[in-house]
Parts: structure tokens; sequence; C-alpha cells
């Protein structure tokens, strides 16, 4: 059974159990986008175990790009 030959299932999923972010930096409706992404990627038993914001290095995206590709091993 290939990747993209699964049958979409219909029917809906139940919330077991309800359960609050300890920080409340990250909005909800962020953490529930996040919980929904991973569930459409890996199935019913993914868990999203914790959830926090990434620290900031001082560089952008695009510069931290660069310069791992710049330094990768040959």
């Amino acid at each position: 059974m290939g990747l993209f030959s699964r049958k979409k299932k219909t029917e809906a999923v139940e919330v077991k159990e309800e359960v609050s972010a300890v920080s409340t930096s990250i909005p909800g409706e962020v953490i529930a986008a996040i919980s929904a992404a991973v569930y459409c990627m890996f199935g019913e038993g993914a868990r999203v175990m914790s959830v926090r914001r990434q620290q900031r290095t001082g560089r952008s995206a695009w510069s931290m790009a660069g310069l791992l590709e710049n330094t990768r091993p040959f």
C-alpha cells in the first residue's frame, strides 16, 4: 500500500481528554493547528507531547541556510 493510496477516513475524531497549555505565550489556536497537522501527517496514533517557541539566534532563516550550505562537509 503506497503513501497516497490510503482511503480517507470520513468519521469525526473524538477528543478524549482536554489538556491545557502550560505556557500562555502560545495561543490555543496555534496548538490546535499544530495538533491537526500532526494528526493529518501521522494518523491516529501520533501525539503532540510539547510545543515551545524557538529561541532566536540573531540570524535570519536565509542566513542560517546559507551558513549550513557553505559549511557542509564534502
